[in-house]
């Protein structure tokens, strides 16, 4: 039934994607033999000016009821159905050898022999599908919060008992994620039509709210603490998971033991529900109707200049604003307002000022959406991806 309720799912895209132009690239392989590492996504980058489209000529072959189960060794071949263009698949014959076939070379092998292709490397974006969780400042407000650890020790790891406020009704037995806040997500348009981030990497995850509400550690007090906040709205707060713990005895504090972890713990920390997200690895690329103005690129992980193929992304979009896993967009670097030199009060320019056009970056595709934010992966481009880059239709190049 799934598998049944995911083939209806791949032909109703298909349909939509039909009802648009399909055009194929000018060095178009005529064949090509699928290999370990490959993706769905640069299978048809190779055939595709819109690789996104890639739907709408695959599903209209009947030998390929499911897109997703093209294996390695499969021979794609396209042909022409009344003018219309269709990739065909196939064994590859084990004594065919043709050079004329352009293969292309996996840049990261990521897909067992025995297996099925992705869309895209999952093990790409497995951390953002597991170990962030994005809260609005509701949220974010009430949640338990680590008052100290053990013997008053800054960081301690698994084995090690720390206590929490904030659990007076947990049940003994409880198992809980302790995350840290790694980025904060703000307004600062003040319409809310242009979604900025300021980027704090806070050691302690604290800083998010008065100091009368949250108790600050003797670091956070000394540094960062005595910096005046910025009255910008806040729209959410990126946490990562640093362990996972037991309750051992509830009250206030409540008594919990560490029972793994990917980092220490620390004063500070704050207390999650484990958080069991179930995702379809299926992500059939699509465009949605309409673009919200203002979407923006909110951030790039591990990158400060900017980020390029299979790497992470979070924009300004979310499940309030339409936004799904497959979901795909271009994405463009704001074009500058400079000033013309050559303007005097007696030339014929008429503005001084003069924004240049905004210059295409990539494509990227969402597949993990909270409620007003999301993460995507970079597909492809022509200039690295950055924070504050807009985004648009797939379709637009220009």
């Amino acid at each position: 039934m799934k598998r049944l309720l995911i083939i209806m799912a791949i032909v109703g895209l298909a349909f939509s994607v039909q009802a648009q132009d399909i055009e194929l690239r000018e060095d178009h392989p005529r064949e090509y033999i699928v290999q370990e590492g490959d993706t769905l996504w640069d299978i048809a980058n190779r055939f595709l000016t819109r690789p996104w489209q890639w739907p709408a000529i695959w599903q209209a072959n009947p030998q390929i009821a499911n897109p997703h189960l093209i294996f390695p060794g499969d021979r794609i071949s396209l042909e022409f159905v009344g003018g219309e263009p269709r990739l065909m698949v196939g064994e590859r014959p084990r004594d065919e050898v043709d050079d004329s076939i352009r293969r292309l070379s996996p840049e990261i092998r990521r897909t067992p022999a025995d297996g099925p292709i992705a869309t895209i490397p999952l093990d790409a974006i497995e951390p953002f599908l597991r170990r962030p969780r994005v809260l609005s400042e509701e949220e974010f407000r009430d949640l338990p919060y680590v008052i100290a650890n053990v013997e008053q020790r800054v960081m301690t790891g698994p084995g090690d008992r720390t206590y929490v406020r904030g659990m007076e009704d947990a049940r003994p037995g409880q198992e809980v994620i302790i995350a840290r806040v790694t980025y904060q997500f703000e307004d600062r348009s003040g319409n809310g039509d242009e979604i900025k981030l300021r980027r704090n990497r806070m050691r302690h995850g604290q800083g998010a709210v008065p100091s009368s509400e949250r108790p600050q550690s003797r670091i956070w007090q000394n540094t960062m603490g005595r910096m005046e906040r910025f009255n910008y709205p806040i729209i959410g707060y990126e946490l990562w998971e640093a362990a996972r713990a037991r309750v051992l005895q509830p009250g206030d504090p409540a008594i919990l033991e560490l029972i793994e972890g990917r980092r220490e713990v620390m004063e500070g920390d704050y207390v999650l529900p484990i958080d069991f997200h179930v995702y379809e690895p299926t992500f059939m690329p699509r465009a949605m109707d309409n673009v919200p103005n203002g979407a923006r690129v909110l951030t790039v992980s591990e990158a400060y200049y900017g980020v390029g193929h299979y790497q992470i992304v979070a924009i300004s979009l979310g499940t309030s604003d339409g936004v799904q896993p497959g979901h795909t967009f271009s994405a463009f670097r704001p074009g500058q307002t400079i000033r013309d030199r050559r303007y005097t009060p007696l030339s014929r320019s008429e503005n001084r000022n003069v924004t240049l056009p905004d210059e295409y970056a990539g494509q990227l595709m969402v597949f993990r959406p909270f409620e007003r934010i999301s993460y995507a992966i970079v597909l492809d481009g022509t200039n690295a991806i950055r924070a504050q880059d807009i985004l648009d239709h797939p379709d637009r190049r220009l």
